[in-house]
């Protein structure tokens, strides 16, 4: 499981989407975690489980890779969930 290094906002759907679009401007913890997702999505077959710090406090889940297509961009999406309590 990928621990990301960014504190990310989820929707309240818990679905987070990720964008992966190279000249855009972001920080060394995102571009960091960009490369760590697309090299485990890569081991992976497209699929990657991840821990993420959020807005609600660390959550898990699963992120799928969504390669660019004509006009949309490349994103790393899927949803999220609390850790279950002992």
């Amino acid at each position: 499981m990928l621990t990301l290094q960014g504190k990310y906002r989820v929707s309240d759907t818990k679905r987070l989407t990720i964008l992966a679009e190279s000249g855009a401007q972001r920080s060394e913890a995102l571009t960091a975690d960009i490369v760590a997702l697309r090299a485990a999505c890569h081991l992976n077959s497209g699929r990657c489980e991840v821990h993420v710090s959020t807005q609600h406090g660390l959550m898990y889940g699963t992120l799928v890779e969504k390669k660019p297509r004509r006009f949309n961009l490349w994103q790393f999406e899927g949803h999220l969930s609390f850790p279950q309590r002992a």
